[in-house]
């Protein structure tokens, strides 16, 4: 799930990253997966669709128990010690570069939306991970929970008990091998009340950075110095306010930690575990047994050959919030109306599937800075510098080639709007949401996020500062920016995935229906200005010499609508297709993650997440994963 997870942010746009990548010696990347023809042969248990994230997880957890035989489905392959993955200033850093995973067949399913009508018809990419680890193969790996009131609500208000911030802060110690802070920024403290969140001995290493740039703490004295503080406990159920934001990362080894090396290399030698890559999953086998519909197994395709995998107990559906819809729908269970108009027989009429589409849109800016200052524009401006800094991260896992960006945080939309304007804002949106015609599960999912932002103390729009240009607008030789990101947590629109052919091979059709109401285009507006008001407020506006993108002119409330709409992407954390909620509200997965109607198909992916969350969703879905897999160990007495 490209932490943050857009592409041309997954790190940075650095042509000497190219260099960098292609001269760190090349790990041992030989293939621990079974043949298609031998997985189909084998007796399975569970069969687990996908190999990222959950899937991963899911694999660990069950196979504790020997007697337990698990099968894994991933069209991607298995790449241990791969450095386009783990070097975090490293290959992916170049988004558009042959040295790249984002866009990169090998790593990528490159998906694209349609034409988005609220953004003057442009299309936006969405990467997501096609290898064994899934996502977060290339995501930016940031590390957060979110804030109490918005895991509670998952538990409450759409009724799902055992899924609110208590329950599942275990699990985020499970995960977690934490290692406290060495560098700090201004106002931050390690406290006994930030250890005691956190776990260690967990499979995913979580650090902080151990190099800042020179615009890292002046960015934060600066939010200091226009009220807002610094938050030295983000994880502890209150994520708002700047933070120096722990990330993925082994600090010993200075490389990424992800779910393949975290997870299953770990785990490869079980007899009981099984894998098969570079196969694509083009349907759920069912049956109806005693007045159930039941799945007994898939069908995959590899070099032009189909082959069945048969499960005993469960069918466990792991291929994330666009791919699972998809697969779904292929096998007759979704919108009725959809599979006949395909000729797909209907196995069980579940039309929303699909439905309920969230992500977080983001917009950015750009600065130019003083040139003398330590950007990570120095490894383009100085061959001298990158050739050092990689020595640096050879010899002993140091410098700037371990850096991810350090600030981040969230604000309440009221940081960034007086009472006047957050009254009309939400006045436009009530006054919308009441013209159009809302589901059951839309109506409370809009009264728990105005309740949660007239309260005026949830983050509402997030701010990253990265110390780059090359993200919106070509660099100047020698010189050097900082790029700030915007990102809209919690949206109201609501988009889509579907299937609009029988083809497995084709992508679905994904429709995120950005900025449809006006309160998502005001809240990103008003983000840019704080933005610009931020970047230019000692100490961090000492440094900042222009304002590149968007330039001066832009000034009126009109000008900012423009920029949001012919600008803004994603973060690509699609959630919420297939969502944990009531069957009264239109849910799809019950609170044991299984799908109403079908006996023994459950879903563990993003797609559960009922409504969105204000941080980058990676831990939120090995959190969820973790559960998942009590939950089945619980319900099969295994």
């Amino acid at each position: 799930m490209p932490s943050w997870s857009f592409p041309w942010l997954a790190s940075l746009a650095l042509a000497a990253s190219v260099a960098s990548a292609a001269s760190i010696p090349a790990q041992n990347v030989s293939s621990a997966a079974v043949a298609p023809d031998a997985f189909a042969k084998s007796k399975f248990d569970f069969i687990i669709v996908g190999g990222g994230t959950s899937g991963l997880v899911l694999a660990r957890r069950l196979t504790e128990n020997p007697k337990i035989t698990v099968g894994i489905l991933e069209a991607g392959e298995y790449r241990p010690g791969d450095d386009l993955i783990e070097v975090p200033t490293g290959g992916d850093a170049v988004a558009n570069s042959t040295a790249s995973t984002i866009g990169n067949p090998d790593y990528d399913w490159m998906f694209k939306s349609t034409p988005q009508a609220h953004l003057n018809g442009s299309v936006i990419s969405y990467p997501r991970g096609k290898v064994v680890g899934g996502s977060t193969a290339l995501n930016s790996m940031i590390w957060q929970r979110p804030s109490k009131a918005e895991y509670d609500n998952i538990g409450t208000v759409f009724g799902n008990p055992g899924w609110s911030f208590d329950n599942l802060s275990g699990y985020f110690e499970k995960i977690e091998n934490w290692h406290a802070p060495t560098v700090l920024f201004p106002g931050q403290l390690v406290t006994n009340a930030l250890t005691s969140e956190h776990g260690t001995g967990g499979p995913i290493s979580v650090s902080y950075d151990t190099l800042l740039t020179d615009v890292d703490s002046p960015a934060i004295r600066a939010a200091n110095a226009i009220n807002v503080p610094t938050n030295s406990n983000p994880d502890g159920g209150n994520e708002t306010y700047l933070t120096m934001t722990s990330r993925s990362v082994n600090p010993t080894t200075g490389r990424r930690s992800w779910a393949s090396n975290g997870y299953f290399t770990p785990i490869i030698g079980r007899p009981n575990l099984k894998l098969v890559t570079g196969v694509l999953v083009t349907k759920i086998d069912f049956v109806k047994k005693q007045g159930k519909i039941v799945a007994t197994g898939v069908q995959y395709t590899a070099n032009g050959h189909t082959y069945t995998a048969t499960a005993g107990k469960e069918v466990i559906l792991a291929a994330g919030s666009l791919k699972t819809p998809q697969l779904l729908e292929l096998s007759g269970v979704g919108n009725k109306s959809l599979l006949k108009s395909l000729g797909i027989p209907v196995v069980l009429d579940l039309p929303t599937i699909g439905e309920n589409l969230q992500d977080h849109p983001v917009a950015l800016s750009d600065f130019q800075v003083d040139s003398n200052l330590l950007t990570l524009d120095r490894l383009n401006n100085n061959a001298t510098y990158a050739q050092e800094q990689l020595a640096l991260y050879n010899a002993n896992a140091s410098g700037i080639f371990t850096y991810t960006p350090a600030v981040v945080g969230s604000l309440p939309l009221q940081t960034a709007v007086n009472q006047s304007v957050f009254n009309s804002m939400l006045a436009t949106l009530e006054k919308a949401i009441a013209s159009e015609s809302t589901t059951p599960l839309q109506k409370v999912q809009y009264k728990a996020l105005i309740n949660m932002a007239q309260g005026g103390q949830l983050g509402w729009f997030e701010l990253t500062i990265v110390p780059s240009g090359g993200l919106l607008s070509t660099p100047q030789p020698g010189s050097a920016y900082i790029t700030s990101v915007v990102i809209q947590l919690h949206e109201f629109s609501r988009g889509s995935v579907h299937i609009n052919t029988t083809d497995p091979t084709a992508s679905p059709l994904i429709n995120p229906n950005f900025l449809s109401l006006q309160w998502d285009v005001d809240v990103l507006a008003h983000g840019l200005q704080w933005v610009r008001k931020w970047t230019h407020t000692s100490p961090l506006g000492n440094l900042v010499e222009a304002n590149v993108t968007p330039p001066d002119s832009v000034s009126s409330d009109a000008q900012w609508e423009n920029y949001v709409r012919s600008t803004v992407q994603t973060t690509n954390h699609p959630i919420g297709t297939t969502a944990m909620t009531t069957q009264e509200l239109g849910g799809v997965v019950n609170p044991r993650l299984k799908v109403y109607g079908l006996d023994n198909v459950r879903i563990v992916d993003a797609g559960v997440i009922p409504m969105t969350l204000g941080v980058a969703i990676q831990g939120t879905v090995y959190a969820i994963a973790e559960k998942a897999a009590d939950l089945v160990k619980q319900d099969w007495n295994i």
